[in-house]
């Protein structure tokens, strides 16, 4: 009787036992089951956030080049259009000063001819140099009407003194037109030269607010994006390590 109180205390330990055991190994899985869940949730949640922050840098990536492409772009088309404006600029101050030369020599010779002798032949000879410094300077753009060309050539070729003063006279008013037609094209020029230059600056200033602005925000999400992919690792291990228990 002694033998089967004993044996019957044993039993109800080993019953209760086994009974919390099983108690803690259900409530151990159970928990475990639900370790994996959330461990899985934030796994898919982590992928989902590694993609689009990829995405998204790659879209930047992509915005950032094309910024500076559109800058180079915009930079060489400005420097071709300086140069442009410069050759142009030189050719035509260049004709504006030799029409100056040529109107004080005209201006002056005229007077000078009045007297006649070694005073006019002077005076014609200077006078068609500094014509002929003027037709040399001309930009070869600029072309002269067939009256004007004709009148010039007239000019250069007389020989009779009693021509000399009338045709003096028509030159002047020639290159003075002329004159005044370089000097007004020279200043709308510089005026469209320099509306273009501060159009292209305005347009660098943007682009180059938008560049800084882009390789921040790149960088920023390469923070985010490292640190999601750090925290991916992480839980992706915690969930393999539950697993394998």
């Amino acid at each position: 009787e002694m033998d089967e109180k004993v044996e019957q205390k044993v039993y109800d330990r080993y019953a209760c036992w086994c009974e919390k055991t099983t108690g803690r190994k259900a409530t151990a899985i159970s928990e475990a089951q639900e370790d994996l869940r959330a461990y899985g949730q934030t796994i898919l949640s982590l992928k989902g956030k590694v993609a689009l922050l990829s995405a998204e840098i790659d879209q930047l990536a992509e915005g950032i080049e094309a910024n500076k492409d559109a800058q180079e772009k915009a930079t060489a088309i400005r420097q071709k259009e300086n140069a442009a404006y410069m050759a142009e600029a030189a050719e035509t101050k260049q004709a504006i000063a030799a029409l100056e030369q040529a109107l004080t020599v005209l201006v002056k010779g005229t007077s000078q001819a009045k007297h006649g002798g070694t005073a006019l032949l002077q005076a014609r000879t200077q006078a068609t140099s500094a014509v002929r410094a003027v037709i040399g300077a001309l930009p070869p753009s600029v072309g002269l009407s067939s009256e004007r060309a004709a009148a010039l050539s007239d000019f250069l070729q007389a020989g009779s003194e009693a021509k000399y003063m009338p045709q003096s006279f028509t030159v002047q008013g020639i290159l003075a037109d002329m004159y005044d037609t370089f000097a007004a094209d020279l200043e709308s020029a510089t005026r469209a030269e320099a509306s273009a230059n501060t159009n292209f600056e305005d347009y660098i200033a943007v682009k180059t607010v938008e560049l800084k602005d882009m390789e921040a925000e790149k960088a920023k999400k390469e923070g985010q994006k490292a640190e999601a992919e750090v925290r991916l690792a992480d839980t992706q291990q915690m969930y393999d390590d539950t697993a394998a228990q």
